[in-house]
């Protein structure tokens, strides 16, 4: 077995200092990424559709394209969606409003995302996809 000396306990510990700064320099940039809210509803529809409002933002510095996509709760693309617009182009800091239509039908679990797929104003593909979901439950209310 190795004996532990001195300077190897601090040779160690100064590694384990530098990844612990470099995890701390790294955070701000892995964290600022895009929002999608709001984060989790339950809607009782008494219609054979509903519609929803989300809101988007990027929160990155620089602009960003996403694309809007819903899969069931097992992240299989789901049916009975539709949408105007699923591409959005935003600028730094800017919001749009992302307005969904879903068919209602018995009880649905869904996942509803946006996916970063291209960065700056040459619209590079991006390199870290960033993808954000918001659980959306539809139950039917409807008499039958």
């Amino acid at each position: 077995m190795t004996q532990l000396t001195s300077t190897t306990i601090r040779s160690l510990a100064h590694s384990k200092m530098k990844s612990l700064v470099v995890a701390l320099i790294l955070a701000p940039t892995i964290s600022l990424a895009h929002s999608f809210a709001p984060g989790f509803t339950t809607e009782y529809a008494q219609t054979e559709e509903i519609y929803k409002t989300y809101k988007l933002t990027n929160s990155y510095d620089f602009p960003a394209v996403f694309k809007v996509e819903v899969f069931t709760k097992d992240m299989k693309p789901a049916i009975g969606w539709k949408a105007k617009d699923t591409i959005f182009k935003l600028l730094p800091t800017k919001s749009k409003e992302v307005k969904l239509k879903f068919k209602v039908d018995g009880r649905r679990k869904l996942l509803v995302c946006t996916t970063l797929t291209e960065i700056g104003k040459d619209h590079e593909k991006a390199s870290v996809i960033s993808r954000v979901c918001s659980r959306l439950i539809i139950n039917d209310s409807r008499k039958r």
